[in-house]
């Protein structure tokens, strides 16, 4: 097939560049109802490799919005399934997928990419992915959606707010499912559902879905405005609602401490590690961090003087919401 002639028509827009699209790529993390819009827009439109990541499979529920998948696929891989069909629609994009969580990928293939795009359906993968994209500095094309509501935003790391950022999740949902009804999943697919699930329709994700793949386009192709702030949806009012978004100093992914190579606090001797770890927890949002010292975690039940055995010591703070460790040089002090 002429590959000229399949991309005719969009390289009839000014400024645009094919030659950027094929010797691009994107990390796409979530390939559900949202995620399959955004992969056959960027394998349609020409990206030169494309990298699916989901550790989930496909279940009947999925089929009335996630186009990608068939009643046969019902128990497959998501992430494999999605690779397939969209090699049929384009031979020519190179595509890989890995069918596990996306903590459990590594670093290396988000630093390879132009653009991470991130289609996730819990507040913890979100704030992981954007943490990520902070620690590799790539753009990040985040959106969800709830029913007839869906958000959409681009974060530049280090120039604009990022999702921790942004004030418009409180900070006791941030470490909870985007469900309303706080379903949580487990490793291998081992689900506990706690109430209903998600409710979703096939035309917000493909509105959503299409914004973000725009996004995602504009940002390799350098067209345009970036959609910065927060985009918000209302599909049964046709409204759209753009926030105005601050990137915040104390925004404990992007703020400016973490481009310091290490942070300084001051314990007390009577201090427990336990009672340190409380006070990172509500300074940095996090949700469960351990404390290593010298290659061990520090027990928590123990004095943080008598753990490190030392005045002045440096330590690395580690938790799920975090892609990299914090660096603290810790003092302590009577």
């Amino acid at each position: 097939m002429d590959e000229d002639e399949r991309y005719s028509r969009q390289q009839l827009i000014p400024g645009w560049d094919q030659f950027k699209l094929d010797t691009s790529s994107a990390v796409l993390a979530g390939i559900g109802a949202i995620g399959s819009y955004v992969a056959t827009v960027l394998v349609s439109s020409g990206i030169k490799k494309l990298t699916i990541i989901d550790f989930d499979t496909i279940e009947t529920s999925n089929l009335n919005r996630q186009l990608l998948f068939k009643d046969e696929d019902v128990g497959k891989s998501k992430s494999e399934t999605a690779a397939k069909r969209l090699k049929e629609i384009n031979p020519n994009i190179k595509i890989d997928f890995f069918h596990k969580k996306m903590q459990d990928v590594s670093v290396s293939v988000y630093e390879q990419a132009d653009v991470i795009v991130a289609c996730l359906d819990t507040f913890i993968d979100r704030r992981w992915i954007n943490s990520m994209a902070v620690r590799v500095k790539k753009p990040l094309v985040m959106g969800g959606m709830f029913a007839f509501l869906g958000n959409a935003q681009v974060i530049i790391p280090h120039e604009t707010a990022c999702f921790e950022c942004q004030p418009l999740v409180p900070e006791e949902e941030l470490a909870q499912a985007c469900s309303p009804f706080g379903e949580e999943r487990k490793k291998d697919r081992k689900e506990i559902e706690i109430g209903p699930p998600l409710p979703a329709v096939a035309p917000l994700s493909s509105i959503i879905g299409g914004i973000m793949a725009q996004e995602a386009l504009k940002l390799i192709l350098e067209l345009g405005e970036k959609l910065t702030n927060y985009l918000f949806y209302d599909g049964l009012n046709n409204a759209v609602t753009i926030i105005e978004l601050e990137k915040s100093k104390e925004c404990p992914a992007c703020g400016e401490m973490y481009k310091l190579e290490q942070i300084e606090f001051v314990a007390l001797s009577t201090e427990t590690v336990k009672d340190f770890r409380m006070r990172l927890m509500l300074t940095y949002g996090l949700e469960k961090p351990d404390l290593m010292f010298q290659g061990k975690i520090l027990d928590i039940e123990s004095f943080l003087e008598d753990a490190i055995k030392t005045d002045k010591a440096v330590i690395f703070v580690l938790d799920k919401n975090l892609a990299q460790p914090i660096k603290i040089v810790l003092q302590i002090s009577d």
